[in-house]
């Protein structure tokens, strides 16, 4: 029996489901610490479909989607771009997950927007969690999200975001997250108790997903790992990495650097760390040593082509998770690679007339050796 994708309409702010669409060319992926992306198309020529006013029904901007394969939601977003050819008779539909409602959403204190929003000697998570209670209290912007996972990690941060600085909830979010210290997070969907879909923040610290170990998922290749991609990237490569606060940090860089990488041979190569608007020194000194640890050696970031319809099959592994790949492959001269790496991203390609279900895995980039 084959696998079957449904897709589900709803209302963006009351979640209410508001019909079904047969989608095809469907393409949807999941990201750790980071916004996923749907796209679909819809027969507008179909009579069956042109009499439920399709442009309205799939309005951007005030429509959720969600995608439940066999029963279970794989993914649930918000769609933001439509584009519809008369000639073709396809409306185009773009969304993106629930983490890109809070690039949309302003660090403001829906009591007075002009206070700064500001939390002292603060669990990190705790800050997450007031940021989201925050913009979830403003009148029309509570999408019903639920946070999860941890409760706490015991770090502290001491953060102050004014309104001026016009920062998006999910731009802070990040930057808590990509440090040394900081967490994992991903937006997920499921169904309720009463079969209706839930909207979540999942929080992990020091990280979401199984481990490793036994427990690990394994993709062979020439069984159900089907192809693989092995890029390796020098080009954002650095051994010193220079990083600065906001103005009132007073100007001083942090900096971080591998002796190593001059011992071993490697150039000097240097780098200024992203941006972080912050008087916490602790936290931009986390910051810089997290982008140095990212960035002291070449890179490698596989993409790994598996069969979705053998163990593991999609829906039972998520973005977080360990996985053992097993490659015996000419280009590792001779040796059988066996390595453990955790799911970064995942893209998956629903089974349809044209072609079968097919899931890209993006792993954690990790380190050439030195």
């Amino acid at each position: 029996m084959g696998t079957s994708y449904t897709y589900l309409i709803a209302d963006l702010r009351t979640g209410a489901i508001l019909d079904e669409l047969p989608l095809a060319g469907v393409q949807f992926d999941k990201k750790l610490n980071d916004t996923g992306t749907l796209r679909g198309q819809l027969r507008v020529d179909d009579p069956e479909i042109r009499i439920r006013e399709p442009r309205l029904l799939a309005e951007p901007g005030r429509t959720a989607l969600y995608v439940d394969r066999d029963g279970d939601l794989v993914w649930g977003g918000i769609v933001w771009t439509s584009r519809y050819s008369a000639a073709g008779g396809v409306l185009e539909l773009t969304a993106a997950d629930f983490a890109s409602y809070f690039d949309h959403r302003l660090v403001l204190d829906p009591a007075d927007l002009t206070r700064p929003v500001s939390f002292t000697a603060t669990d990190q998570l705790a800050i997450v969690r007031g940021l989201l209670d925050l913009a979830q209290a403003a009148d029309g912007g509570d999408l019903g999200v639920v946070v999860t996972g941890s409760a706490s990690s015991g770090v502290l941060r001491t953060v102050s975001y004014a309104s001026a600085d016009l920062k998006s909830v999910a731009e802070v979010v990040r930057d808590l997250a990509n440090t040394d210290t900081g967490f994992d997070f991903g937006f997920d969907v499921r169904y309720d108790e009463s079969g209706q879909p839930e909207r979540l923040l999942r929080l992990g610290y020091p990280r979401l997903g199984l481990p490793g170990g036994e427990r690990a998922f394994v993709w062979e290749y020439g069984a159900n790992l089907v192809d693989f991609v092995w890029p390796s990237d020098a080009a954002s490569m650095a051994t010193r990495v220079l990083g600065m606060g906001n103005a009132a940090a007073g100007g001083v860089p942090v900096v971080r650097s591998d002796p190593s990488a001059t011992t071993g041979g490697w150039p000097l190569l240097e780098a200024a760390a992203a941006p972080v608007d912050t008087t916490d020194a602790a936290m931009l000194a986390a910051h810089v040593a997290g982008e140095l640890a990212a960035r002291r050696r070449p890179v490698v970031l596989p993409e790994l082509t598996v069969r979705a319809d053998l163990d593991p099959v999609v829906g039972s592994y998520s973005v977080g998770d360990d996985a053992r790949i097993v490659v015996d492959d000419p280009f590792f001269a001779g040796d059988q690679l066996d390595v453990t790496v955790r799911l970064l991203g995942l893209s998956v390609t629903p089974g349809d007339d044209a072609g079968q279900e097919e899931v890209v895995l993006t792993v954690e980039p990790f380190l050439e050796p030195s």
